[in-house]
């Protein structure tokens, strides 16, 4: 009798010695049993005979649920179902409801018949919906071999999908002669699925045991389900777990893939985890962790902040030591590390849950807080229905001077820090509560809303913002109406794009109106997000429409100043993308502005960028991505024209890279992948505004004049120093003329560094300072030229671009020739009309009467 008939299966226990390895309670009846179906191998009458003599006790005795081989095999039992495959379970199907139906048992035995290599023997598990398939491996017999990395020559692989493609990889055992006590374990939740035996060198004797099991997902003691997360599409085991779905304790579970199963060997699993506040802390809870000893290099878990694998690790966990780890979000990373399998398969991964911890608000104030009454709800006030948004007058009516102060309402001055986040949450409960942000005289706040629930039905719990303060104008900027509710991110993990707005003076007041009683702070009505102070007269003007956008403008703003990268502003916390940021200067009329890049830290290389410096600015060059999902820096004219751009691959010796503009520029800084993690590069610019009359829209009536250019050979620029001109001069006259320019330069430059051209004058171009159609250009290669206009153009317009290292040196000079009386200056002079011909007759009878009168005289005197 071979060694299975000899076998014996003792209870199989749900937990082993480990207390982390768990199975489905797969058991024998006896010490003395034979297999998993055969009690004993005589003793029993032969059913499958059509005449049964109760005196034959030839055959074997089966247990419930087995049934007799028959004539193939006398003593022996199998499943009921599978009579035909007794001595030949080899390309199989195991059906979960066909065996139910015929043994009225979901699980069974797999016993392989003694094969001789090279062969392949296949089995389909095909579970029921809400079920997933198991299997216990106890025996191999000359299945091939363990190199230390892999299996050659033959082996046992679990968990191929049934479809044509494999979205599950399973664990390969192999072994001369291996007995697993207790047994490898694996689990596949991919629906049908494919145990192969298969053996690719030659052999005498390879057989296997194993039992299968159809364990419902729902069962709560063997076998693990993910909770709480969402497999991320395309990926072999990727999860992504938000706080939004793990509120409550125990909701938001991980583990590795087939726990408590082995695990697949040489994959990688990440499993993302993000929050809906700056402030949440994660806390991840080892309650099952067996990796291989003594692997910590190939086998282990490492957690990383930011959304991918980086440099910033934050801890690394191996072996079987729980370490309970608690950092803080937005988005952190647990990435999971499955080495070359390793013999005797008696580690099954890790298990853990999930926690989100939200912190109360930690900002103080060290102004005293202003006595306040409690605000009256007005029911007839703005906000209608609920979830409704409204920017009118406010339903919350502020009564008298000195109204109350509640236990949950903050003051939060710009001394305590020009950055932050607020959450009520944090705070005292209180029906009403009221977070007051005041800044410095020249600050203006800027406040952005990243979640809030508001549970009350009809509008009887509301948020508004409320620009200004108790004791000056106020008005409402917007009001949300009960029920509403709002997460920094979708279901799918991604930011959605954050409200924000910005007052318009130094202060502002969140109010938060709840009708329901404190309890359940899971169930709580709240609102939190974050704030930022901004001193228009150090930064600019804030613009409502974007983020983080800024005017300068030269005849308010200081002379000079700096700007700078984004920094630790919690207002970018739910940031995540591309961003780009624009600081927009604007000079006077009689003003050019000077922007300087100064400091500049090297930007990503992925995608290549490289950065080409010559006269007519630095340029960014890339041919495998378009410039917007690169990081760059740019100057920007007023036509949207690139004057200078910085990416990837510069040279720190070439800043820093100056550019004086007699028009607006725009200083873009732009970032592919911007996160709170990953912020994007440092950099800083100063920038100047000058005082000087060379450029700007001017129009002279004067029929004749010069324009020179100006000397700034004593301004310090560097290497990478640049002027751009973009001026207009309109040359007007109130009568006809004809019109001489002349242009001359002293140097040879070509006319891309710069040029002046000359235009007809249109009214319908305004936007183009009325420049029409062109009618002559000048090039600095050109030293010399004169141009005539068309007679009677009486008003010409003239313009001078440049973008040159060098400032252009230039002479412009015009003179007109205008008609007066008979004499004739320039073309001929038109025939008069009709109406000129009486004051001309009278004149030439007054000049003949005259003539007459003197002759008489004369000739009197001469008589005389």
């Amino acid at each position: 009798m071979t060694f299975w008939c000899c076998f014996v299966v003792f209870l199989i226990v749900l937990r082993a010695t480990s207390g982390q390895l768990a199975w489905s309670p797969i058991q024998v009846e006896s010490d003395n049993q034979v297999d998993l179906f055969t009690r004993q191998a005589s003793g029993c009458p032969c059913l499958w005979r059509s005449q049964v003599d109760a005196t034959d006790t030839e055959c074997a005795c089966c247990v419930r649920g087995g049934c007799q081989c028959g004539e193939i095999s006398t003593g022996r039992c199998v499943q009921c179902g599978l009579e035909m495959n007794c001595l030949n379970m080899c390309n199989i199907t195991l059906d979960s409801r066909a065996l139910q139906n015929s043994s009225g048992l979901n699980f069974g035995q797999i016993k392989s018949p003694i094969l001789q290599g090279p062969v392949t023997c296949k089995y389909y598990l095909r579970p029921v919906a809400g079920q997933r398939v198991e299997l216990q491996v106890y025996r191999l017999v000359s299945v091939g071999h363990f190199t230390g990395k892999h299996c050659e020559g033959g082996s046992l692989h679990f968990g191929e999908s049934i479809g044509g493609t494999e979205t599950s990889r399973g664990a390969e055992l192999c072994g001369a002669n291996e007995r697993y006590s207790p047994p490898a374990v694996l689990f596949s939740d991919d629906g049908a699925t494919t145990l192969i035996f298969e053996i690719t060198e030659k052999t005498e004797r390879s057989q296997f045991l194993a039992y299968f099991s159809f364990t419902s997902l729902s069962n709560p003691v063997v076998g693990f389900h993910p909770r709480g997360g969402t497999r991320v599409t395309s990926s072999e085991c990727d999860w992504s777990y938000q706080d939004v779905a793990c509120m409550t304790p125990n909701s938001c579970a991980i583990a590795s893939p087939g726990f408590p199963g082995i695990y697949p060997p040489n994959m990688v699993c990440r499993y993302h985890i993000v929050t809906s506040s700056s402030h949440t802390k994660v806390k991840i809870l080892f309650n099952s962790l067996l990796l291989p000893e003594n692997e910590c290099e190939t086998h282990y878990l490492a957690l990383y902040l930011g959304s991918v694998a980086n440099e910033n690790r934050l801890a690394k966990v191996c072996g079987s030591e729980k370490n309970n780890l608690v950092f803080t979000g937005p988005n952190l990373v647990l990435v999971f590390h499955a080495g070359s399998q390793i013999p005797p398969f008696d580690y099954n991964g890790f298990a853990a849950s999930l926690e989100f911890i939200a912190p109360p608000q930690t900002t103080t104030t060290s102004a005293p807080p202003p006595v306040v009454q409690p605000p009256v709800w007005h029911p007839s006030g703005g906000g209608g229905g609920g979830g409704q948004e409204s920017s009118s007058s406010s339903g919350i009516s502020w009564a008298g001077s000195s109204p109350k102060f509640t236990p949950c309402d903050k003051v939060i001055t710009e001394s305590n820090g020009r950055s932050g986040h607020f959450d009520t949450r944090g705070r005292p409960f209180a029906t009403n509560c009221r977070l007051i942000f005041k800044g410095r005289p020249t600050d203006v706040v800027h406040v952005s809303l990243f979640n809030y629930r508001l549970k009350a039905q009809a509008c009887r719990s509301v948020i508004e913002i409320i620009d200004g303060s108790y004791d000056s104008h106020r008005r409402s900027l917007h009001k949300t109406c009960s029920p509403a509710e709002r997460h920094a991110r979708d279901s799918n993990g991604v930011f959605i794009p954050p409200q924000t707005f910005i007052s318009s003076g130094p202060q502002i007041i969140i109010a938060l109106r709840r009708s329901t009683a404190a309890g359940d702070p899971s169930d709580l009505e709240y609102i939190d997000g974050a704030y930022m102070f901004h001193d228009e007269e150090q930064s600019g003007t804030l613009q409502p429409a974007s983020l983080c956008d800024s005017h300068h403008y030269g005849m308010s703003s200081p002379e000079t100043g700096i700007v700078s990268g984004l920094g630790n502003e919690h207002l970018y916390w739910n940031v995540e993308g591309s961003l780009s940021c624009a600081h927009h200067f604007i000079p006077g009329a009689n003003q050019s502005v000077t922007v300087t890049i100064e400091h500049l830290e090297r930007m990503s290389l992925k995608p290549p960028c490289e950065t080409l410096c010559g006269d007519s600015g630095c340029h960014c060059i890339t041919s495998v991505a378009p410039l917007e999902e690169i990081d760059h820096l740019r100057l920007v004219g007023e036509d949207d024209q690139t004057l200078s751009c910085l990416c990837g691959s510069f040279r720190t010796e070439w800043l820093p890279v100056a550019l004086r503009s007699w028009s607006p520029v725009r200083l873009i800084y732009s970032v592919a992948r911007y996160s709170w993690n990953t912020k994007g590069f440092p950099f800083r610019a100063a920038y100047t505004f000058n005082n000087d009359a060379m450029c700007g829209q001017r129009t002279f009536t004067t029929h004749s004049g010069e324009l020179h250019s100006r000397n700034f050979a004593g301004v310090p620029f560097s290497l990478n120093s640049f002027y751009h001109q973009q001026c207009t001069w309109i040359l007007d006259s109130n009568v006809e003329r004809q019109l001489f320019v002349e242009i001359t330069s002293e140097q040879s430059r070509p006319c891309g560094a710069w040029n002046i051209s000359l235009h007809e004058f249109s009214p319908a171009e305004e936007e183009n300072n009325h420049a029409g159609a062109l009618l002559h250009q000048f090039c600095p290669r050109d030293k010399h030229k004169s141009f005539t206009m068309p007679w009677k153009s009486s008003t010409v317009v003239v313009r001078i671009q440049a973008m040159t290292r060098t400032a252009p040196v230039y002479v412009v000079r015009w003179r007109s020739q205008v008609v007066r009386a008979n004499t004739r200056l320039g073309p001929p002079t038109p025939a008069p009309n009709k109406t000129s011909l009486a004051p001309l007759l009278v004149s030439n009878i007054l000049v003949i009467v005259t003539c007459l009168f003197v002759h008489i005289t004369l000739k009197r005197q001469s008589v005389f």
